[in-house]
């Protein structure tokens, strides 16, 4: 079995049906293969659609190899999203192939959502996007440290689920010209989410954090071979404190909202994320500013969430890329929390926080493009150094 590793605070991750992703009015691909089941019971009457229609494939002659279109979506949702008998509020509706045939005669993509995985030679790890209700619940509710822990299948009946596969290639490189090793990737991913959520966290802000582990990043990429291994000199450089001045929470800043602007222009066709508004800065400094240092134990724990199994690893360039990487994540979630704040008018709480955590997954794992985007974040950095 491979192994599976998931972070401490969504390792008890089970759909409770919120009907999120049957709504969001995505595309929802349908493999050739769960197609003869789903006819079968639609011909038996085991299996309805919301609107009463026979017809629930929009058959494509362009669609991959394996496919056979996608699920029809009458007002947005999935033909197949339901009520559920008997229940009234909250969770009350629910997925009729689910309910009917069970989680394996599921499309592929309804069975993965909201996990995001990455796997290599060192096995499975899974993270979640925190657009689903239940998964940003879990984030939110969480009570003590964060820690990286073994744990189920990503997908039930999967051993290896979809996901970004980097199994037999080349370990993420440290410098544009050496490569880590799969050891010490391991070591960096766990200091990562210690530094920021663990059971003995970096004091300080959430933006002297980030700052530190950046320049932790830098002096580890320093490193050339010689007597010593990289996995030493890793260990030896991540057991001492890191030495950076604490940062005052100054506002949102002009670079924040740059950042977030290069990642909407890495958006992929159809999708879109509205702009910032204008005066997003004096939003910030009305709603969010002074709530902000109650809020950093939730950021810190949505960092470290976007830092384990972070495809930037293998896809931003180098390690003090996939480093900066954390600093992008902070950038989009202040913007975001600065936007819902102000919508409302109130403070930054945890609700309003936890909208910024749900539009900025939405925006970072969904709809920008994840290797133009971690290209885009080197080159934040590489133009203002």
């Amino acid at each position: 079995m491979t192994p599976t590793l998931w972070l401490s605070c969504h390792v008890h991750y089970a759909c409770r049906h919120s009907g999120v992703c049957c709504t969001a009015g995505w595309p929802l691909p349908v493999e050739d293969v769960v197609v003869p089941a789903i006819e079968a019971a639609m011909a038996h009457g085991r299996l309805t659609t919301r609107d009463g229609r026979a017809a629930w494939l929009l058959e494509s002659a362009e669609a991959p190899m394996g496919m056979a279109g996608t699920l029809r979506q009458p007002d947005g949702a999935c033909v197949f999203h339901r009520p559920r008998a008997g229940v009234s509020g909250g969770a009350s509706h629910e997925c009729a192939v689910h309910g009917t045939l069970g989680h394996e005669a599921l499309p592929s993509t309804c069975q993965h959502f909201p996990r995001i995985a990455l796997i290599d030679d060192r096995g499975v790890r899974v993270s979640l996007s925190h657009v689903c209700p239940t998964a940003l619940d879990l984030l939110l509710s969480h009570d003590g440290p964060v820690a990286i822990v073994s744990g189920p299948a990503a997908v039930p009946g999967r051993d290896v689920p979809e996901g970004l596969d980097a199994r037999g290639e080349l370990p993420p490189a440290l410098t544009d010209r050496l490569l880590m090793d799969l050891d010490t990737l391991t070591q960096w991913e766990a200091h990562l989410v210690g530094m920021l959520a663990g059971a003995a966290p970096m004091p300080g802000s959430v933006d002297t954090v980030v700052a530190a582990l950046v320049g932790q990043a830098d002096a580890l990429a320093a490193w050339q071979p010689g007597q010593t291994s990289l996995a030493t000199a890793a260990g030896e450089l991540l057991a001492r404190a890191p030495v950076v001045a604490e940062a005052t929470d100054a506002g949102l800043s002009d670079e924040a909202v740059a950042v977030h602007a290069r990642v909407l222009a890495s958006c992929r066709a159809p999708w879109a994320h509205p702009p910032a508004p204008d005066d997003i800065r004096a939003l910030d400094a009305r709603w969010v500013a002074p709530a902000w240092p109650a809020m950093a134990p939730l950021v810190r724990r949505y960092l470290a969430a976007r830092a384990f199994g972070a495809w930037a690893q293998y896809q931003a360039e180098g390690l003090a890329g996939s480093a900066r990487w954390l600093g992008t994540v902070l950038a989009v979630v202040r913007v975001e929390a600065a936007r819902a704040a102000g919508a409302s008018r109130r403070p930054l709480d945890r609700e309003r926080l936890g909208e910024a955590i749900r539009q900025a997954d939405l925006l970072l794992l969904h709809y920008a493009d994840p290797a133009e985007a971690a290209r885009a974040f080197d080159a934040s950095v590489h133009r203002r150094t």
